[in-house]
């Protein structure tokens, strides 16, 4: 789950907090002060584990930055993405750029894609044909992510030598093509959308269900970010979250 602004500025409280403590716990000069001070960091901890379960963002810090550039100065670049923290993938990946795609394709998974659902929005017969195509690269896409994912985490665990030189390869191998297989699949949502857009700017009747807002269903649907907002808006949200995701992966030079 995506976490909100209030999230990010109480974790980077917490986060302060705790590595204050810690510093203390480093130099208590007794057994009683590292009682108290160690109670009062495992309270910290469990807040955090709290407020964000999945595990704190790597780039806690630069999020909050991106949450006062966003609130100063609204043209701010990659205004959409810059909003969602990067999370790990698995907790023993490391690698910056996958957990940046990585995030970026969970996001798009959880928040985004179900509005273009047909319990959400009725596309005309050829627009709903269309993105039932699209959605077949996110389907591909999720199976390799979870591959990578079962790579990353079996070479972590890996004894021997010989074992986790191959299982470097192939962490290498399958990285290389998630990232293309990332770009390919946010290029693809971003036709389709820029398609869809174009025509209601055009004034074309391609969705049957224009006025109805955007209302998910907490019993399936985990979204909640685009809750309540216009088809129109969440379209255009979708599209500028694509866009700037375009943007900001590199294409791999090559696959394989």
């Amino acid at each position: 789950m995506p976490l909100s602004q209030e999230q990010i500025l109480e974790l980077t409280k917490l986060q302060k907090m705790l590595r204050n403590l810690e510093k203390i716990e480093r130099n208590a000069k007794n057994d009683i002060q590292k009682e108290r001070v160690a109670f009062d960091i495992e309270r910290y901890r469990r807040r955090i584990q709290e407020v964000s379960p999945e595990g704190v963002p790597e780039n806690l810090d630069q999020a909050m930055q991106n949450v006062k550039a966003r609130a100063e100065n609204p043209g701010t670049k990659h205004k959409v993405i810059s909003q969602y923290p990067v999370m790990k993938i698995t907790p023993n990946a490391n690698d910056t750029e996958i957990n940046q795609i990585g995030t970026l394709v969970n996001i798009m998974d959880l928040e985004y894609i179900p509005v273009v659902g047909d319990a959400h929005i009725k596309f005309d017969y050829s627009h709903a044909t269309e993105r039932d195509s699209v959605l077949k690269y996110m389907e591909n896409l999720r199976r390799n992510m979870k591959i990578l994912i079962e790579t990353i985490e079996e070479y972590a665990a890996a004894d021997k030598q010989e074992f986790r030189e191959q299982l470097s390869r192939m962490k290498n191998k399958q990285s290389r093509i998630f990232i293309a297989e990332s770009y390919e699949t946010f290029v693809k949502f971003q036709e389709f959308l820029h398609s869809v857009n174009d025509e209601i700017k055009e004034g074309n009747n391609v969705i049957m269900n224009m006025e109805e807002p955007i209302k998910f269903n907490p019993r399936f649907e985990k979204a909640t970010m685009l809750e309540g907002r216009s088809i129109m808006e969440a379209l255009r949200e979708f599209q500028q979250f694509v866009d700037e995701s375009v943007d900001l992966i590199k294409l791999p030079s090559f696959r394989g």
